[in-house]
């Protein structure tokens, strides 16, 4: 039986460097993104790579900038945001975007604002005294960032000191160092040039450093010290590993490899230092810091802030000698290592004889490796990141979006007495008279699925604002009552029971069913639901899957699939689900008549709400397509049509008298319904979360304003001092009962636009 299951995903793009291009970035994001699969399965990881040389990408990058297209930044970013990308993480570095000191990249932020979709900054480099042009690239680029990451303490106060952003978005989160290297397991793939060159060290008192090779990295220095060391340890050898790094090579080929070994025979140590020309695989890392004594990093600025290199080492629980850099202050100050000048061999042969030398001391900057190296990993690295990520989406969800989308909608003040009034012990009464709840109408599965709902959406809000609430009773009663309606042995359930607890039906199918499946699977997958509802709803729709394949009206299957889509794995009932669905809308719309079926009746919108949200969710465009279509069509008909960002357009719901196809609209087609209201107002949010098209806000918000009073007769249909929504819009008033399905049509429509930042 599968866990339970984590919350709908929330589609992630990293914008960096991506393998196969050869930079520490790009290895960086790779080892993020492996690490955010296994720790944050709800994070929906894709890539946007920087290219300057047309390569080809694995399948998670979804989009490429041309590195020096300046059109490319923006046109990029709109692009994630209207494929429904909802948090974005730019993994800065000045050297790997176009323009002056990387500035190209600040106009791919500010498309990103423009259309609401908020950003991270993980910054790999913090000048302390950054140029004019640097200073302004970075202040641009993190003035609008939801926050900003960086490797260490320090970093923190550099960037807090030159006001890249205000100190309270600014966050410490590790370098990361993958399961391999920490555990130094060697198990894997190692290429037969890597055994061979470990197999000629073997024996020896191996320093070692590997990574991308640059002038940058002060290599000339450690070969020096190693000769300068060489007389008292005849056994040290220096192990240098890696590619030199391709902006190196289209510069000057391998001209600075050649000094180095030339550096290695003017020292007296050529036969003492090995080179290996390879871009390393994590095992070949592990294998290397393995047989390593001492890691080196000899780095000649003092600005570097982080450096993968060095945290692979200390991961692997090796002692380190480097220049004192930033990063390297940071990580080696309990112990783990001796930082000395930059290009200063005689200070660095003397670290390197202080741990060569001293067993003990050696062994104690092992330890303190090891102690700094365990809260290294990735996966603990990762789980942190992905807490950050979560906070920027729903920050999202409960911002506003681009006033070209309409004036946000302020919802009244949560009041929770009618819902209060209308639930027991047993479920929630069916029917008011009135704001009084009317006990003769008994229970319904109805009506239970959606008071799961809504508790489920509750729970995200804050205590204060429940007033005496209870959503977690609300949840325990609820599944009770789904878990006793259902029977296994029929693959249906019952719907209908009285207020002491007998059912007045036997098991059949309908859409009751669709509605318990659909409460299921919202309760399984809802974050802020407490883990024993999530595991109980999780097992309930596991037992009930079979009855989805009984189920053949379209609405049922609609709310079926409303569920389903909410798991992170699709089944084969969801499947069949959307295959249906998408069917029917093919089989029977025109040109003239683009829908389901041939008429409108009650709750309308789910249909297109439902196929717009399976067909993202399997990443048919085609399909969710033909779901906006229809959605398109059926806004015309009830008032949200082509003009739908004019201030003038309302709601104007088919009523319950229905409209059939070929037949014009009269002026009056029955009582308009909340439940209509409420599937407008959450198909249409979930468009907007699809599309990011403005036109889908304005719809949600403007169906959510028919609750409130913008509808045909101007009247409110929610009652603010009950919290409860009355029953219907009639010719010339509102029927004044407040039942269970009105009420929580209400709060499905509020929550619907909340979950999708639509509101304030």
């Amino acid at each position: 039986m599968p866990g339970t299951y984590p919350a709908l995903e929330t589609r992630l793009a990293l914008v960096s460097t991506y393998t196969p291009r050869r930079c520490g970035i790009a290895t960086f994001s790779q080892d993020l993104t492996t690490a955010l699969a296994e720790a944050a399965p709800d994070l929906a990881v894709e890539i946007c790579a920087l290219d300057r040389d047309g390569l080809d990408y694995p399948a998670e990058v979804s989009t490429v900038i041309g590195q020096d297209s300046h059109p490319d930044y923006r046109r990029a970013a709109a692009r994630l945001a209207a494929s429904g990308v909802e948090v974005v993480v730019i993994e800065h570095e000045y050297g790997i975007f176009g323009g002056d000191d990387g500035a190209w990249i600040t106009g791919f932020a500010t498309e990103l604002t423009r259309r609401g979709v908020p950003y991270l900054v993980t910054l790999h480099t913090v000048l302390s005294e950054p140029s004019w042009t640097q200073a302004g690239t970075l202040h641009r680029l993190c003035r609008d960032a939801a926050a900003v990451t960086v490797f260490t303490e320090t970093a923190r106060t550099l960037a807090i000191s030159t006001g890249i952003a205000p100190p309270d978005r600014i966050v410490h989160l590790p370098h990361g160092a993958p399961a391999p290297v920490a555990d130094n397991d060697t198990s894997g793939e190692i290429s037969p040039e890597v055994r061979r060159t470990l197999a000629a060290l073997a024996g020896r008192r191996l320093l070692s450093t590997f990574g991308l090779i640059s002038p940058g990295k002060g290599l000339e220095t450690a070969i020096e010290a190693l000769g300068r060391i060489a007389e008292e340890h005849p056994d040290a050898a220096y192990l240098i590993a890696g590619s030199t790094h391709p902006e190196i090579v289209r510069q000057s080929g391998e001209d600075y490899r050649d000094s180095l070994m030339l550096a290695a025979k003017q020292a007296g140590v050529a036969d003492r230092v090995a080179f290996l020309d390879s871009f390393l695989t994590e095992t070949e890392i592990a294998a290397i810091l393995a047989q390593t004594e001492i890691f080196l990093t000899p780095y000649r600025s003092r600005e570097q802030i982080s450096s993968g290199a060095l945290t692979f080492a200390i991961a692997a629980g090796r002692p380190v000698v480097s220049t004192a850099y930033h990063y390297a202050k940071d990580m080696l100050g309990d112990g783990a290592g001796i930082t000395v000048p930059p290009e200063d061999a005689e200070a660095f042969a003397g670290a390197l004889n202080a741990l060569l030398g001293d067993d003990a001391r050696l062994a104690g900057a092992r330890q303190a490796a090891r102690r700094r190296g365990a809260g290294l990993r990735w996966d603990a690295v990762a789980q942190r990141f992905a807490e950050i990520v979560r906070a920027c989406a729903a920050q999202r969800r409960r911002s506003p979006v681009p006033a070209s989308a309409g004036e946000p909608v302020q919802p009244p003040r949560l009041q929770l007495k009618q819902l209060n009034r209308l639930t027991d012990a047993g479920g929630i009464m069916q029917f008011g008279q009135g704001a009084r709840p009317d006990p003769a109408s008994g229970h319904c599965v109805d009506d239970v699925a959606r008071l799961a709902i809504v508790a489920a959406g509750l729970c995200a809000e804050q205590p204060q604002a429940l007033r005496g609430a209870a959503p977690h009773t609300w949840l325990d009663t609820s599944l009770e009552f789904l878990r006793q309606a259902y029977d296994p042995t029929a693959q249906a359930a019952r719907n209908m029971r009285t207020i002491d607890g007998r059912w007045l039906d036997e098991p059949h199918s309908g859409d009751h069913v669709g509605r318990l499946v659909w409460a299921l699977g919202e309760v399984a997958s809802a974050p802020a639901v407490p883990d024993k509802f999530r595991e109980l709803a999780t097992d309930q729709l596991m037992d009930a899957l079979p009855a989805v394949r009984n189920l053949t009206d379209l609405r049922s299957t609609a709310y079926a699939l409303l569920g389903l889509v909410r798991i992170p794995e699709p089944t084969p009932e969801f499947h069949r689900c959307l295959e249906r669905l998408d069917a029917a809308w093919r089989n029977t719309a025109t040109e003239e008549w683009p829908w389901f079926e041939d008429q409108l009746s009650y709750d309308n919108a789910r249909l297109a709400q439902a196929l717009v949200a399976g067909g993202a969710r399997i990443g048919d465009a085609a399909m969710a397509g033909r779901g906006l279509k229809a959605l398109d069509w059926y806004l015309e008909q009830v008032g949200l049509g082509p003009a739908v960002d004019s201030s003038q357009d309302r709601l104007r719901l088919v009523g319950n008298l229905w409209r059939r196809k070929g037949s014009p609209r009269p002026d009056y087609e029955g009582d308009e319904q909340p439940l209509d209201a409420a599937a407008a107002a959450e198909a249409c949010a979930q468009a907007w979360r699809v599309t990011a098209d403005d036109r889908y806000a304005s719809g949600a918000r403007r169906s959510f304003a028919w609750f409130l009073g913008n509808n045909r007769l101007g009247l409110p249909l929610y009652d603010a001092g009950s919290g409860g929504c009355r029953d219907g819009l009639r010719v010339a008033d509102v029927n004044p009962d407040q039942g269970a399905e009105s009420t929580l049509a209400y709060y499905q429509a509020r929550l619907g636009l909340t979950r999708a930042g639509l509101v304030q």
